[in-house]
């Protein structure tokens, strides 16, 4: 009887296992990627210029309360969010989903206030980390 128990624990087991149950399945962050392009309009000394649009690639939602992105230009960096209460602001463009930025949907990064790019060929180093992992994605892009 004893003998039984164990086979059928092992059968189990090996079931978990193969079934994926017991693997480390790979977080969202693993799985998600951007691509940032320089937005359409030019870079001036003013404090509302599009800079950036990102587009998410993946199979899984970001939930904007747990996503961060952030802009550096030489040794300032700049909080991007959608409430506008930061230097940077996000604007969904096409995503159903309010709040998260959804796969396939394009984001753009505009100045809020405060003139991040003043002049044409300024580098940005991008920052996107969902749930404090950092996503996979174009790292630095010049805006014209």
């Amino acid at each position: 009887m004893d003998i039984m128990k164990g086979l059928y624990a092992a059968v189990l087991t090996s079931m978990l296992v193969l079934s994926g149950c017991l693997h480390e399945q790979p977080g969202i962050a693993e799985t998600s990627t951007y691509e940032a392009d320089d937005a359409a309009g030019s870079a001036t000394s003013g404090t509302t210029d599009t800079l950036l649009r990102l587009r998410l690639s993946g199979r899984d939602s970001l939930s904007w309360t747990s996503t961060n992105i952030q802009l550096s230009v030489g040794d300032t960096v700049y909080h991007c969010s959608l409430s506008g209460a930061d230097p940077c602001q996000i604007s969904a463009q096409d995503g159903g989903d309010g709040n998260a930025w959804e796969p396939g949907e394009s984001i753009f990064l505009s100045e809020n206030g405060t003139d991040i790019c003043t002049e044409p060929a300024c580098t940005v180093v991008i920052s996107v980390v969902y749930d404090g992992d950092q996503l996979t994605g174009d790292s630095k892009i010049i805006v014209d």
